[in-house]
């Protein structure tokens, strides 16, 4: 009797300190963007940053992650506040954003309790990141789209169009998201790299115009009275490609110029579609969720790392579903525990596959 009773209280204290039984993975980030509301007048640059925190629950949901987000709604102020309290409330993981490069300084600046540090979308440059360790700040991977390659790839869609549509050389109106953040930076660098092989292709007109449509809408109107040979507008988004063909629409000149941004995001008006969108690395808020807990199940297999992913895919027919669900907020019809490589057999990330996952959902 004695030694069933000792077999009953070892097999309990198993069953209470069994890995399942272990509480869930504490993640926060801080998201520079906007939280969805319904007023829209507050934010003129776009969902993006609520669809990446949409995506991110939607997998942190399915690997068993306690996810806090935090939104900034575009106040590099708050931003630094709210840093400040989740590192109080010592998650296991922090996850931020290197908008306008502005977290280095003010990382070594605060205490961050060696709270690991994992950079989605914008990372600081190889300099800041030398600092960081230098000051022992546990920084401990990221994950970039390649921004360079998107920029180049949105050129050429813009470039494929034209030839469709107008005869001579394409003179481009290049408006950019802001002077500072790496993905607007290398977005440019890449339309650099597009015009160095098309002599045929020139920037008439360059200007910042801060990820907004209403900033973008005021530009574009200056320009195209300025510089009225303008036959394609090349945008850092999509938020700042609606506010130029509002512009063009205004002027009554849609089609003397073809428009193209990044993000995939849903046209504000039906008189307002863009002629190209590059997206998909809306999704790489989910894949810095996967990536994070393979390393917490896996250390010697999967250690974190800085990721250049190649993730801008053209909006097509064949991702439209997708992007719908992206849009909608309905990413939670995706297993993204499928994607993860600590699974036998894991999907690979990418999204025809994750495209997939949804038309199998259907």
């Amino acid at each position: 009797m004695q030694l069933l009773k000792i077999y009953w209280l070892v097999l309990l204290l198993c069953l209470i300190v069994s890995p399942g039984s272990f509480a869930a993975l504490n993640i926060t980030f801080i998201n520079p963007g906007f939280a969805k509301q319904h007023d829209t007048s507050a934010n003129s640059t776009g969902e993006f940053w609520y669809k990446v925190a949409s995506s991110m629950q939607a997998a942190a949901n399915d690997l068993d992650i306690n996810l806090t987000i935090h939104f900034a709604s575009r106040n590099h102020i708050e931003m630094k506040a709210l840093i400040a309290q989740a590192i109080k409330s010592k998650p296991d993981y922090l996850i931020l954003v290197d908008e306008k490069k502005v977290l280095s300084d003010y990382l070594v600046s605060i205490k961050t309790n060696n709270i690991p540090i994992y950079f989605l979308l914008n990372r600081p440059d190889e300099v800041k990141l030398r600092m960081l360790k230098q000051h022992n700040i546990d920084v401990i991977g990221s994950v970039v789209p390649g921004n360079r390659d998107g920029g180049y790839k949105l050129a050429q869609a813009l470039y494929q169009q034209h030839q469709k549509r107008h005869v001579g050389k394409m003179n481009i109106l290049a408006l950019l998201g802001d002077h500072t953040t790496p993905a607007a930076i290398k977005r440019r660098a890449g339309l650099d790299d597009f015009l160095a092989t098309h002599p045929d292709v020139t920037i008439v007109a360059e200007d910042v115009a801060n990820w907004s449509m209403e900033q973008s809408f005021s530009k574009t109107l200056a320009f195209l009275n300025a510089v009225p040979n303008v036959n394609a507008i090349w945008c850092a988004n999509d938020a700042i490609g609606f506010g130029a063909i509002n512009a063009l629409n205004t002027q009554q000149r849609r089609e003397s110029a073809v428009v193209g941004g990044f993000n995939w995001d849903k046209a504000p008006l039906t008189n307002m579609n863009l002629d190209v969108s590059m997206g998909g690395h809306v999704l790489l808020g989910a894949y810095a969720m996967i990536a994070i807990s393979d390393e917490i199940k896996k250390p010697q297999q999967f250690s974190l790392k800085h990721e250049d992913l190649t993730f801008f895919t053209e909006k097509t027919p064949k991702a439209q579903q997708l992007i719908e669900h992206i849009n909608q907020g309905k990413l939670h019809k995706i297993d993204f525990s499928k994607f993860s490589r600590s699974q036998a057999h894991p999907l690979k990330f990418t999204v025809d596959n994750l495209a997939k996952e949804i038309e199998n959902a259907l």
